[in-house]
């Protein structure tokens, strides 16, 4: 089992109602599970999101064409951003 950090965080009241229905309907076992999930979740998503994003980068440098025309576009990018 992992060890737990207690927190305090402040909430909208309609989250608060929201999350404490849930507990009530015994659909999470208590507020600190809820916020558990919700975060474990936002977590894996993040991880996901950017293993995908590496993968598409990876797969984009295998191609000469998109290095060539994303080089262009970064130098084109610096241009305008030096031209200010």
């Amino acid at each position: 089992m992992m060890s737990t950090k207690p927190i305090t965080i402040t909430v909208d009241e309609g989250v608060h109602a929201y999350v404490q229905a849930q507990v009530e309907a015994g659909r999470v076992r208590s507020v600190s599970a809820f916020f558990n999930e919700a975060a474990q979740h936002r977590m894996e998503t993040e991880r996901q999101a950017d293993l995908a994003w590496r993968h598409a980068v990876e797969k984009a440098h295998q191609d000469p064409e998109v290095v060539e025309r994303a080089a262009r576009r970064a130098r084109k990018a610096r241009e305008i951003l030096n031209a200010r």
